[in-house]
This record gives structure tokens, sequence and C-alpha cells, in this order.
């Protein structure tokens, strides 16, 4: 039996302005964080979010897209070009972020993550889920074209 999440984007390497997805898979079931690290070292979290659909729960051995077709909202590469880094991790207990991102306000959409910094989705916010949060992980890197 597998020991890690499996994360893929389709197209593998997105241009910036075309639209992505990515294809998340787990041997356990549980909640799901998503991570994106940049080539100029700022992370993002994908997942969860405010959104409607922004809360995604897998099932082992299932695989999801995201965002879903039926998803009110759409990923599209942008800017920085480069090599970026993604943590996806899966939680088979409650999801816990504390001390690994929050939300600026009530209103924002997305959590901002905490540590920034070139290397720290795959050092310090990988090292922080794992401490926090029962669970597996995959990580994947892509490269945004021009």
């Amino acid at each position: 039996m597998p020991t890690a999440a499996v994360l893929t984007l389709n197209p593998t390497e997105p241009r910036i302005g075309q639209d992505i997805q990515f294809t998340l898979r787990s041997p356990v079931s549980g909640d799901v964080a998503l991570f994106i690290e940049s080539p100029d070292g700022s992370v993002i979290q994908l997942l969860p979010n405010r959104q409607p659909d922004g809360q995604v729960r897998l099932n082992a051995d299932q695989t999801q897209l995201f965002p879903s077709a039926s998803s009110t909202f759409f990923l599209r590469a942008s800017a920085p070009t480069g090599v970026h880094a993604a943590l996806l991790y899966v939680s088979s207990g409650p999801l816990n972020l504390s001390g690994v991102s929050d939300y600026a306000s009530p209103s924002s959409t997305f959590a901002t993550v905490s540590p920034q910094g070139t290397g720290s989705l795959l050092g310090a916010v990988a090292a922080k889920m794992k401490l926090l949060n029962p669970g597996v992980s995959g990580t994947l890197t892509f490269t945004v074209q021009p």
C-alpha cells in the first residue's frame, strides 16, 4: 500500500494565462491542504480556502480533481515563471493549520502562509504540517512557462 499522497498537474508545464488543474490521490481518507511555493519564495495556500467549495476531503485511494469541473472558481498559471513546488497534505484527523496559516481578515478568501521564503514550503511548512496532523503528504515540482 502506498504511504504517500500523489499530486499531479495538468498541463504538466503550464504557460502564463493557461488554466490548470491538480489531481489529488491519497492512501488515507482525510481533509486536504494544498500549498504552492513560487520561484520568488512566496507561499500560498490553495486549500482549504473560503470559497464555497474550498474545503476538500479525499476518500482513500480515490482520485479527485481540483478545482473540480463543477467548481465555482478556476486556477490559472501566473507569474513568476520558473520552477514551483507544491505540497499536498492529507490529514487523517481534523486539519490543524495553527501556526501554518491564518486569514488576514474575516473577509479574506485565502489564508496567508508563514513562513515565507525559498525552500520554506518543503522545509518548515511541511515539518509543521507533519507535526500537527497525522496523515500523508506528496510533493510536486512544475515549471510555469512564459
